[in-house]
């Protein structure tokens, strides 16, 4: 019975130090429709150098990445990294509401092939999120 005891005392530990969240999620309440609001958005990933990699236009959704190319690392296996951002415009009951939620990938060459890894979000793709927000979301 103690053993029991332990065991679910340091998987609920374990699971309580977990890694955490590696994304950051930011949220506006813009005053134009959810169409306008991804069209902005997919304006500002032009200037910020983004490509888009899906664009949702009923659910009025666009993901866009851009690669990292100034980080390297000492990792032979190390590829580069991969800002993402993901963006949904929806329409809410007191008018739109705006997600922006920005990933950093790190990408490696393993003996099992291309690998990505999630990394806690660099600050140039929180930037850049935020400029999304700046630009798109204002009431």
């Amino acid at each position: 019975m103690t053993t029991s005891r332990c065991l679910l005392t340091a998987l609920l530990l374990l699971g309580a130090c977990g890694g955490g969240t590696q994304y950051t999620t930011l949220t506006a309440s813009p005053a134009a429709g959810p169409a306008a609001v991804i069209d902005c958005v997919r304006a500002q990933f032009t200037k910020l150098d983004y490509q888009q990699i899906a664009y949702d236009v009923r659910g009025h959704r666009v993901v866009a990445k851009k690669t990292d190319s100034t980080v390297s690392r000492a990792d032979p296996e190390f590829l580069r990294l991969v800002n993402q951002i993901e963006v949904q415009a929806t329409t809410e009951a007191n008018g739109t509401g705006l997600k922006v939620v920005a990933h950093t990938i790190g990408q490696y060459s393993t003996h099992r092939g291309p690998t990505d890894n999630e990394e806690r979000a660099s600050a140039q793709v929180n930037q850049d999120a935020a400029t999304l927000v700046q630009a798109c979301g204002k009431p």
